[in-house]
């Protein structure tokens, strides 16, 4: 018998229109033998050449270098990490922890030390002029690059439904504060702050009409509903591991559909449909949490579907003063000024330290999600790798040493579970030139060429 194929770009189809994507299978693969992985691919496995893809996670106002910083150069048992990096204690063989690593072009040009941190910490470009007020009088544009996620997507992701996709946690106003992405020179992207937003973009069908769903949760559930016979049918022609696979997709996406459909206001049939009342409120800073990781879900999701292989989650603005209270009763002042008082009164120290360690627990959930994601003799995690980036190295506004984290290989390109250290300050264009070559993009410089002298050494072996 013919073994039975599918297209990676296959999709189950329903009534109605509605289309809901695959994660790749076995039966994607091809009866010739395996060819090697190409530069934008990872590793082969089953005859599919699983993509590589691009991840940002974006913290603001500094850290706590002390806290920070890793013990050892290399990571064994993960004692090595720091109070703050330790919720990453069960992934540190897919870290690599970079030191001496600065954003020397930050460090001129318009703008006050937050717009020129965020503007340039994906870019490497001094911001324009313009008209954003800023500390001290100054005042800057748009950031006057393109950023380093959309170069990547540029070359990865021109044949995805999304080339980029671009998710935000309580980012607000349409300032160089809350952007990180740029399509071009003073062409920021702006992130999606509710999941509900992003779900529905991502996985519901536009073309279910409202009558068919008056309620949007009954709309979100129509997209599973509705491709439930094709799913029946090419269960039956899929093997053992590529059910299991497929099951598991869906169920995956039905959690996250649940989580978000959770409080509908009830309403007559006579009344007009009701709207959605999310009883997770996407604004509420007490709401960070659940949002952050429903983003996290969505973003997976994504990926695992080759809906889009790049894609980004900004942490609020910088220089945010909203007071994550959430983390507890201790913190009741903004981020952003909290981190000016420093580090110095052991008190605010451990304050700092518990919103850093909340923002390491975000990457850990990430690559644990991503790593649970099976794609052939491995996880969507293998060929994939997420920059942990941040516009300062600490509150008050050192430019120098800044924390950035690597995690994963990107399909084998990175020598991780390491903290490797710059023998002398390099501009942070280098890390992006290094980023970019382990995505395939064949290049030696990025951004302002003045701080560029390529790839930082040590990534690779």
């Amino acid at each position: 018998m013919k073994p039975f194929r599918l297209s990676r770009r296959a999709v189950l189809r329903g009534l109605g229109g509605a289309a809901l994507a695959l994660p790749f299978l076995e039966a994607m693969g091809c009866s010739k033998r395996l060819a090697p992985a190409s530069e934008e691919t990872g590793r082969a496995a089953f005859g599919v050449e699983f993509p590589k893809r691009f991840i940002v996670l974006y913290t603001p106002n500094g850290t706590v270098p002390p806290d920070f910083w890793p013990s050892s150069s290399t990571f064994q048992s993960g004692e090595e990490l720091s109070p703050i990096l330790a919720p990453l204690k069960d992934h540190t063989k897919d870290l690599l922890v970079l030191g001496n690593v600065s954003a020397l072009s930050a460090l001129t040009g318009p703008g006050d030390a937050h717009q020129k941190g965020t503007g340039q910490c994906l870019t490497a470009r001094p911001m324009q002029e313009g008209d954003f007020p800023g500390d001290a009088g100054l005042s800057c544009g748009w950031a006057d690059g393109i950023s380093v996620d959309q170069e990547i997507a540029n070359h990865i992701g021109t044949k995805n439904k999304f080339l980029s996709l671009e998710l935000g946690v309580l980012v607000y106003g349409a300032t160089v504060g809350a952007r990180i992405a740029y399509r071009g020179p003073a062409q920021p992207l702006p992130p999606e702050n509710s999941p509900y937003a992003a779900f529905d973009r991502l996985f519901s069908d536009l073309s279910v009409a409202p009558e068919a769903a008056t309620r949007k949760t009954e709309q979100r559930r129509a997209v599973l509903d509705r491709v439930a016979a094709d799913y029946k049918r090419l269960q039956g022609r899929l093997g053992a591991a590529d059910r299991e696979k497929l099951a598991g997709h869906l169920a995956s996406v039905e959690d996250i559909a649940s989580r978000l459909d959770r409080s509908v206001i009830p309403t007559s049939e006579a009344c007009a449909a009701p709207t959605l009342t999310p009883d997770i409120d996407p604004d509420k800073v007490a709401s960070m949490p659940q949002i952050a990781r429903l983003q996290l879900d969505v973003m997976a999701m994504a990926l695992a579907c080759d809906l889009t292989r790049v894609a980004s989650l900004q942490f609020t603005n910088s220089a945010t003063t909203k007071v994550l209270s959430f983390l507890g009763a201790d913190i009741t002042e903004g981020h952003h000024p909290m981190a000016h008082n420093g580090y110095a009164d052991p008190a605010n120290r451990q304050r700092l330290m518990k919103i850093s360690r909340f923002y390491a627990e975000q990457l850990a959930y990430l690559i644990t999600k991503l790593k649970s994601m099976p794609e052939g003799d491995g996880s969507v995690f293998d060929n994939t790798v997420i920059f942990w980036t941040n516009e300062h190295a600490d509150g008050n506004h050192l430019r120098q040493n800044i924390p950035y984290v690597i995690a994963g290989s990107a399909g084998g390109h990175f020598k991780t579970g390491r903290f490797v250290s710059q023998q002398k300050q390099v501009g942070h264009n280098d890390l992006l030139v290094s980023l970019l070559q382990a995505t395939g993009v064949d290049t030696e410089t990025f951004g302002d060429p003045r701080y560029c002298t390529g790839s930082l050494t040590g990534l690779t072996s």
